[in-house]
C-alpha cells in the first residue's frame, strides 16, 4: 500500500508467512530429526514466506513506487534466505534494507541480483567501517544509508558502549557527521540518508529538507503506517498505540539479545522494571562491604546494612522469593 501511494514500501523478509492455495497461512511445522535439518526447514520457510509477501506487495503496488525487503543480518540463515528470495523475485524487488549487525556481504549479494542495498547504521563510525571493508567495492548499488536513531527508533537500537541510553543526542549533528563521512569517501549527495526513528510529521523536519549540509534526505515511517486501515495488525494494538503519551516508551535492556530495545510500557514491561529495581548486591561471605546476613526465601546472603533494609521492605510488601541474577 505504501508503494502504491508512490513511496518505498518495505516488507519483512524475516520468517514471513506463506499461504496455501486457499489463502490460509501455512503453519511452520518442523519435521527434521536433527538441528541441521530443522535449520534448513527454517530457511526454506523463510524463503517461501518472503517470496509470498513480495508477490502480494507487487500485486497491490501495481507497478507504482518501489518494493524493498528488510532483512536482519544476524538472523539464522540470512545469507541463503537473501539469495533464495532475490533469485525467485527478480525484477520485483528494488532494494534490500538491512541492519541488526554489520552486514558486510550485503553489497556483494545485492549487486549479484541487480538490486540496491540500504544499510542501517546508527553512527557515522559504523557506516565508515562498512564502506571501507566492503561497500566501496560496489558503490553503484548503494541506494541509501538508513540512519536509525539509537534513542528514537523502535525495536532493538544500535547504542554503542560510548553512548548513554539516558542521554539522547540530537540526531541532526549525527546525520551531518554521516554525510561528512559519505562525502569524504566520494559518495554523491544524491544518495539519500534516510532518517529513521521519531518521524511522524514532515513539518517537524523542515530544517532538514533541502539543507545543503545534509544533502538528499528521506524519511522512514515505522509507527504511523501501523495505524492505517491497510495495516494488518490487531485493532487492539492500533487502539493502544493511539493512547501512547510522551514518556510511555522505554529504552530498556530486558531483551534476551542483551541489546537495548525500545518498547511501549505495557504492564509486562512495567513488571520487569519493578523487578529490576528490586535488586541488591550480595556476597558469599561476611566482609566489610557485606557485613549483614540476610535470610530470604530460606536462603542466606551477606549484604550491606542499607541493602538489608531495602530487602526487608520488599519482603514486607510480599516479594519473598529471592533470585540470583
Amino acid at each position: 500500500a505504501w508503494a502504491a501511494a508512490g513511496g518505498i514500501g518495505t516488507i519483512s523478509a524475516v520468517n514471513a508467512d506463506s499461504y496455501d492455495p486457499t489463502g490460509k497461512i501455512i503453519p511452520q511445522v518442523f519435521e527434521g530429526m536433527t538441528r541441521r535439518e530443522r535449520h534448513q526447514e527454517l530457511i526454506d520457510y523463510g524463503i517461501r514466506g518472503a517470496v509470498a509477501q513480495i508477490e502480494r506487495a507487487h500485486e497491490i503496488a501495481n507497478g507504482r513506487g518501489a518494493i524493498n525487503i528488510n532483512v536482519l543480518w544476524e538472523m539464522g540463515g540470512s545469507q541463503p534466505i537473501l539469495h533464495g528470495v532475490l533469485e525467485a523475485t527478480r525484477g520485483k524487488v528494488t532494494g534490500v534494507t538491512c541492519g541488526a549487525g554489520m552486514p558486510y556481504k550485503l553489497s556483494e549479494i545485492a549487486a549479484q541480483y541487480g538490486v540496491y542495498y540500504l544499510p542501517i547504521a546508527s553512527s557515522a563510525r559504523a557506516f565508515r567501517a562498512l564502506w571501507k571493508r566492503a561497500y566501496s567495492k560496489v558503490p553503484q548499488w548503494l541506494g541509501a544509508v538508513v540512519y536509525e536513531d539509537p534513542w528514537l527508533a523502535g525495536g532493538h537500537n544500535g547504542l554503542s558502549n560510548a553512548e548513554d541510553p539516558l542521554k539522547p543526542e540530537d540526531p541532526y549533528p549525527r546525520v551531518k557527521a554521516l554525510r561528512d563521512v559519505m562525502r569524504a569517501e566520494g559518495i554523491s549527495d544524491d544518495v539519500p540518508i534516510v532518517m529513521a526513528g521519531g518521524v511522524w510529521f514532515l513539518r517537524e523536519w523542515n530544517d532538514w529538507i533541502d539543507n545543503p549540509e545534509l544533502g538528499q534526505i528521506s524519511f522512514q515511517f515505522g509507527t504511523r503506517p501501523l495505524l492505517t486501515q491497510e495495516s494488518p495488525i490487531p485493532q487492539g494494538w492500533k487502539d493502544a498505540l493511539r493512547l501512547v503519551e510522551p514518556g510511555d516508551v522505554l529504552l530498556h535492556k530486558f531483551s534476551p539479545t542483551g541489546f537495548y530495545s525500545s518498547a511501549v510500557k505495557t504492564p509486562f514491561l512495567k513488571r520487569l522494571q519493578a523487578r529490576s529495581a528490586r535488586q541488591i548486591p550480595f556476597g558469599a561471605s561476611e566482609c566489610a562491604e557485606t557485613p549483614v546476613r540476610l535470610v530470604a526465601d530460606r536462603k542466606k546472603y551477606w549484604v550491606s546494612a542499607e541493602s538489608e533494609a531495602l530487602a526487608q521492605g520488599w519482603i514486607a510488601e510480599g516479594y519473598t522469593s529471592a533470585l540470583k541474577t
